[in-house]
């Protein structure tokens, strides 16, 4: 006869305490200063716990302020003849002027435009970013990539801004062809002025706020991808090569047709 009686058992119970979540140590506002000083420890954060809505709100405050006070000294006429290039001696002063006025009707929409364009924007490259890390090997998704993607542009664009601000208000009127020239930070500005549209574009690509953001980005990815710095880098730099081919290509179409 088998017996029955219970034994102790001196096996430890097992444990049902869930380990705790990670705690995000920055707010969104503190994000927004320490990416200036101290991007690291931004991404690690974003890591943890992913924002990005007071980032986006930042910079379209950004991008909607800088318009408001770069639109009004803006030479429309310049800018459309410079568009226009040969073909403007084609066109009668009547037709120029109405289609001035047909631009400057459009202009009292831009800040709406932004506000409704630069989101759909930032999420399409979010996107594209997304589907390099994953074609590297990173496990992350989108949220957090919008995240560090935002916060990775942020202090180079916030800089740009300003000295654009600050520099435009030293001229009257000046053409949108020369705005990206106000502050001498890409290589276009070595270039002579006759130079073909094509290297001036790529040129303009290669400025100092550009190399800070692409930067700021392997940085990013790595950390939240999880990634070595060759592999974050891939992820950053194949969109920004296209980019580049795509510009000149852009270029050599308006030397063509100008």
């Amino acid at each position: 006869m088998e017996e029955t009686t219970d034994r102790p058992s001196y096996e430890p119970a097992e444990s049902t305490t869930l380990a705790p979540e990670p705690i995000a140590k920055l707010g969104s506002f503190q994000r927004l200063i320490k990416m200036f000083f101290s991007p690291g420890e931004v991404f690690d954060d974003i890591k943890t716990k992913p924002t990005w809505l007071v980032v986006l709100i930042a910079m379209m405050v950004l991008t909607i302020g800088a318009q408001a006070i770069v639109l009004p000294h803006m030479d429309n006429e310049a800018t459309l003849r410079a568009r226009l290039g040969d073909r403007a001696d084609e066109i009668s002063d009547a037709e120029i002027e109405r289609m001035i006025a047909g631009g400057e009707k459009i202009t009292r929409f831009i800040p709406v435009i932004t506000a409704v364009v630069v989101p759909i924007m930032w999420a399409i490259l979010a996107a594209i970013f997304l589907l390099m890390l994953k074609m590297v090997g990173s496990e992350t998704d989108f949220v957090t990539t919008l995240s560090a993607t935002l916060h990775a542009y942020l202090p180079a664009s916030a800089v740009a801004t300003v000295l654009t601000v600050a520099l435009i208000q030293r001229v009257d009127k000046i053409t949108e062809q020369e705005i990206p020239n106000l502050v001498k930070s890409h290589l276009g500005v070595l270039l002579p002025a006759d130079a073909p549209a094509w290297l001036s574009s790529m040129a303009g690509t290669f400025s100092v706020f550009n190399i800070w953001t692409l930067a700021l980005l392997v940085i990013g990815f790595k950390i939240i991808g999880r990634l070595s710095t060759a592999r974050a880098a891939i992820a950053v730099l194949v969109p920004w090569a296209i980019w580049l081919v795509g510009k000149a290509g852009m270029g050599v179409l308006q030397g063509m047709f100008s």
